[in-house]
């Protein structure tokens, strides 16, 4: 009995240990897109920082209620605008950071994964509809603070 449950009890503290470390590499980052007639005023916080020890992060923007809802291609990575150790780029470069860029809750939320494995500045573009109206579109930025 005595050998069970010290068995039991192991397996408990590994499969506790590895559920920890899978929640610390995947983070979750719940930006708001602040918007006001017909009009994307920000993204708090702008830019969004990580730093490259946090791992992974889910970033779901978020949508005030009502009448608002993400265009289909609601959220669009335009592409890297700075990496440290490289010649500064004028045009976006291909990016495969941040990843699976999706639309949930009817439109409300918008989500990506955000790899997050090197430094790195990247380009987003922001784009909202209210009542199917498409409004101006919003550039912020993510940012590897590493």
């Amino acid at each position: 009995m005595k050998t069970r449950l010290i068995a039991v009890t192991t397996l408990a503290l590994l499969l506790g240990a590895c559920g920890g470390r899978y929640h610390q590499q995947m983070r979750n980052a719940w930006p708001a897109v602040e918007v006001s007639g017909d009009t994307v005023k920000a993204v708090s916080p702008d830019p969004l920082r990580f730093r490259q020890d946090q791992g992974a992060v889910v970033i779901t923007w978020r949508l005030p209620g009502g009448e608002y809802r993400f265009a289909r291609n609601g959220i669009v990575i335009d592409g890297e605008i700075d990496r440290p150790g490289s010649k500064a780029v004028s045009k976006p470069r291909e990016q495969n950071e941040i990843v699976d860029c999706k639309p949930l809750d009817e439109a409300r939320q918008f989500q990506c994964i955000y790899r997050n494995t090197r430094p790195g500045t990247f380009k987003y573009t922001v784009r909202v509809l209210r009542e199917g109206k498409a409004l101006a579109p919003l550039d912020p930025e993510i940012t590897n603070m590493e």
